[in-house]
């Protein structure tokens, strides 16, 4: 018999010598010694010139074959050399004088059942492959005899055109195309054919096509038509085989039982055609999927999610696993459930993609055992701490992380949790468990550093104090020759969120340097943002008090207690003139020439930032503190290319994040404490408070107390929902981060600007959507790869409109990093969801942008208008006021439908009959209305549709 007709011997030959020439020395152990015959041909055609692998084996003589092995290798394992140890185990060898050998070499072993079946695969029935293996007597020469006799003989007609096609074609005639092979099927025959085919490449045998109802008998149906109950069993055995072999037990429904035992070649091209279904004909898969799962319903019923592995063939499986993840949080077991969310990201996430309510869900419980998992893994991280020091420490490692876990779960739970969410009471018993856990947890931390400052002071060592931090950080830079240095003071920067910016103004020749600081108390913005000037004497401040509360700080011949202030004590000390103060604002979205132009003559530049405590007082959320973050990181960026060789980034103070579960307690009238501090003539230091001299803290005061709680309870102040409070003593208020960035040399440019594309999509479920897509500009020179980006941030914000927030909840397509939309340029487009919140109902206008100031990226408008959706709480800015003009309808290409629009706007409502007149004809009215909800999101006010005994009247119903 010729090589070529030798099948299985063929198969065996290219493997073991392609694994040979892959790992050099490679043993072949073959236990049953079935392959001698095999291996003394290959020898012999090695000798032949037929064969490039050199090839030894043991034929009785250990002295013979190592002797035979150093005439080829040369004591190098990358040598390629075969050497056939018949009779051989793992344990058997190490018996045998060849134990340096085996050292040396690469194991190769193959089961002779497994390579019948590889080589029988998609050849004959599997049935008939699995009664001749279970045969006695299996040897390598009668396999190839026995497949080349099931091979040889000649098919006809359609059986023989099958053969000239791959499985993968069938399957798409089959379950997607339904063209070409229903053509060529003209009878019963013919159909029975295709059913010989699928069961040789896929294993579908006649069993279960009569379980599914896809038997080949047509009852007089036309042969063509036949092919239908063949694709629907077909599909269904597809998508079983790849469910019971991701299953982790045996399955319960009898018929599906069989399908564990289909051979490893099968089953993998079962689970690729799936595979292949699921990602090219989406939809097709889906329609499939759910028609197949109620034929189970026997099985599916009794699924459960410790049963199931990473792939979910059908949706009930999605619906399991998400309720046990659920479960999972309620019980407090974070790791499991973060792993069922990890197995379902990606290309695991089929049927998360066709719903987004289930994605929302999926990844609020993502959030929610991330966090779960932090407080849990750091108990008591400031429990017997030595010092001051030792406390920052461990701060920053362990409980920092736990305070941006609790941010980032609170922003997802403001942006994902709703009604609509499957489990979302479930969701909200989560979100209430994990609030008392974390309020447990800050209120221990709390008490902990409270016990050290009682015992160590509340005012460290020198160089841990906020007071010093300009005389030991930032005055020194300024003395370096020609050097810029920006100072950016962020009132309620809180360390972690310092970390998070660490971390992302890291790049090449920039050296980041991150440490903590101890505000001073009151942790108030007028103590902690004055003293960041240099207003010590001695180690000491004068404070000034303004109705019983510090107003600022003495510093030579005037008083520290504003932003320029603050710039006139710092320039005098380090430049002999006031720094140049400027707003975050027009440090972040300036162009790139005008700051420069601004900061050409300063030696010092001091950057206030007011925007997070704003939001917080006015409980907007954690959500609007990403954009703050987003806009700091990119105003770093722009002093750098500016021409600032340093950039020093603090705060006055933290805050602690609050919600239902914080306590608030009674202290004398409710207009006399603040949230987290009380002033007093007399120390008190029972029912949880702390007393402080201020004596203590080193005010140049004769007398007084402040009063604060041991834990992260409010004093009572009439206030209520409280969501945001500074001006205690916990961790999260007092440590503040020294955030040091320095320029070491130019970074590398990229010459490519980039626009962005943008494609704004029709609303869904009160969501605005819009497609972005980021290319190079055209007619840019395309920048060198090494220096080009792989990813750029966008973001989206109202036109003009501080006060409007956007909530981007979802970008597919695009990483979402803190409601930074992150493309990578040139790729496939992101579709992002974003809803938009105000003072009052609305519309406004938006703009995509690049926050982040390190590329080139023109500003792109998006068309129409979006609506939002008001909250009855007040903005960071004014609106500004209503526009009187007419140059929104420029945006309306067709002229008729602007006359329309302007009829509208100018005499609030117009009918059907005036519309006609105006767009001259009934045939243009009826494409006006059919346009109408595209058009109407390029309008500055809502309007709405009547049907009157008259026709439609469209009216205006309210305008920005």
């Amino acid at each position: 018999m010729s090589q070529s007709v030798r099948r299985i011997s063929a198969a065996l030959e290219h493997d073991v010598l392609s694994f040979t020439r892959r790992h050099g020395v490679t043993l072949w152990l073959d236990r049953d010694a079935h392959y001698t015959a095999f291996v003394d041909g290959l020898a012999e055609r090695y000798r032949a010139g037929e064969v490039a692998v050199p090839v030894v084996a043991f034929r009785g003589s250990f002295l013979d074959l190592i002797f035979a092995f150093e005439r080829h290798v040369g004591g190098s394992a990358n040598e390629a050399l075969l050497v056939h140890l018949p009779g051989q185990t793992e344990e058997t060898i190490l018996d045998t004088p060849l134990l340096e050998l085996w050292e040396l070499g690469t194991r190769y072993r193959k089961a002779l059942d497994t390579l019948v079946r590889d080589a029988a695969a998609g050849r004959v029935p599997p049935s008939d492959l699995e009664e001749f293996l279970a045969a006695p007597g299996l040897s390598l020469a009668g396999a190839d005899a026995w497949l080349t006799a099931r091979t040889t003989a000649a098919r006809e007609g359609l059986a023989a055109f099958l053969d000239q096609i791959s499985a993968d074609v069938v399957a798409a005639e089959l379950l997607v195309a339904d063209t070409m092979l229903r053509a060529k099927v003209r009878s019963a025959e013919d159909v029975d054919d295709v059913a010989a085919f699928l069961e040789r490449h896929t294993g579908m045998d006649a069993a279960w096509r009569s379980f599914i109802g896809g038997g080949t008998s047509g009852d007089g149906a036309p042969a063509p038509d036949r092919l239908d109950p063949l694709a629907e069993a077909l599909a269904a055995w597809l998508l079983c085989v790849e469910y019971v072999h991701d299953l982790r037990r045996t399955p319960h429904l009898p018929q599906l039982q069989p399908l564990k035992a289909l051979s490893k070649p099968l089953v993998e091209r079962c689970c690729a055609l799936v595979d292949r279904l699921r990602r090219e004909q989406p939809e097709r898969y889906a329609a499939l999927a759910d028609e197949v799962e109620p034929r189970l319903a026997d099985e599916v019923t009794r699924i459960r999610a410790e049963d199931l592995g990473h792939i979910d063939t059908f949706r009930v499986e999605e619906m399991r696993v998400l309720e046990a993840a659920i479960a999972d949080l309620i019980a407090g077991r974070w790791a499991e459930a973060a792993g069922k969310v990890a197995a379902r990201e990606g290309a695991n996430a089929f049927w998360l993609t066709r719903d987004q309510a289930r994605r929302w869900a999926w990844q609020l419980v993502g959030q929610a055992a991330s966090f779960g998992r932090r407080i849990a893994d750091a108990p008591r991280p400031l429990a017997k701490v030595a010092g001051h020091e030792e406390a920052l420490e461990l701060y920053a490692e362990a409980a920092a992380p736990v305070d941006r876990e609790h941010r980032r779960f609170e922003q997802a739970r403001s942006l994902y949790l709703e009604p609509r969410l499957p489990h979302f009471a479930e969701l909200k018993e989560v979100v209430e468990d994990l609030r008392r856990r974390y309020r447990r947890w800050a209120d221990d931390i709390a008490r902990d550093f409270s016990a050290l400052c009682r015992a160590h002071g509340f005012l460290p060592p020198a160089d841990l104090q906020q007071r010093t931090l300009y005389e030991q950080v930032v005055h020194p830079l300024t003395t370096i020759d020609g050097d810029r240095v920006a100072v950016i003071v962020v009132d309620a920067l809180r360390y972690e969120m310092a970390a998070d910016l660490a971390e992302e103004l890291r790049g090449p020749g920039i050296t980041v340097d991150l440490r903590a600081r101890l505000a001073e108390l009151p942790t108030l913005t007028a103590v902690g943002m004055n003293v960041l000037a240099p207003v010590a004497g001695g180690g000491r401040l004068t404070p000034v008090f303004a109705g019983g509360e510090v107003a600022g700080f003495r510093s030579g011949e005037y008083t520290v207690r504003g932003p320029a202030d603050r710039a006139r004590a710092m320039g005098e000390r380090s430049v002999g003139r006031a720094a140049l103060l400027l707003p975050l604002a027009e440090v972040w979205d300036a162009p790139p020439d005008r700051l420069k132009r601004q900061v050409a003559n300063a030696r010092l530049i001091v950057v206030a930032s007011r925007e997070i405590d704003d939001a917080g007082e006015a409980n907007l959320g954690p959500a609007s503190f990403e954009t703050t973050l987003r806009q700091i990181r990119a105003a770093c960026v722009h002093l750098q290319a500016a021409g600032v060789r340093s950039v020093v980034v603090t705060a006055d103070h933290g805050f602690l994040l609050l919600d239902s579960t914080v306590e608030t307690h009674p202290f004398g009238s409710r207009t006399e404490p603040n949230r987290r501090h009380v002033y007093a003539a007399e120390p008190r230091a029972d029912g949880g408070l702390v007393p402080v001299a201020l004596s203590s803290l080193g005010y140049e005061v004769a007398d007084g107390y402040v009063l604060f709680r041991e834990d992260t309870a409010l004093f009572r102040t009439g206030a209520t929902g409280v969501l945001f409070a500074h001006g205690g003593n916990s961790p999260q208020e007092r440590i503040i981060p020294v955030l040091t960035l320095k320029r070491r040399r130019e970074a590398a440019a990229s010459r490519t600007a980039y626009e962005i594309e943008a494609v704004v999509l029709p609303a869904v479920l009160g969501h605005a959507r819009v497609r972005l897509r980021l290319q190079p500009a055209v007619g840019q020179e395309q920048g060198l790869a090494f220096v080009s980006p792989s990813r750029i941030g966008l973001m989206l914000r109202a036109v003009g409109r501080d006060d409007v927030r956007v909530l981007v909840k979802e970008a597919q397509g695009a990483a979402l990093d803190g409601g930074r939309v992150v493309l990578a340029p040139g790729t496939s487009a992101a579709e992002v969801f974003f809803a938009l919140e105000g003072p009052r109902d609305e519309r406004v206008q938006m703009e995509v942008f690049h926050p982040d100031g390190s590329q080139t990226v023109e500003v792109r408008i998006l068309e129409g208008w979006f609506d939002v959706a008001g909250t009855g709480r007040p903005g960071l800015s004014e609106p500004p006021a209503a526009p009187t003009g007419d140059d929104w309808a420029l945006a309306i290409a067709d002229e008729g439908a602007r006359q329309v629009f302007l009829h509208i706007a100018r005499h609030g409502a117009i009918t059907e009959e005036e519309a006609v007149r105006l767009l001259g004809s009934p045939r243009a009215a009826r494409r006006f209305a059919a346009a109408f909800d595209d058009m109407k999101r390029q309008l500055p006010f809502l309007v709405r549709v009547e049907t009157t005994e008259r026709g439609k009247r469209y009216v205006k119903e309210r305008e920005i």
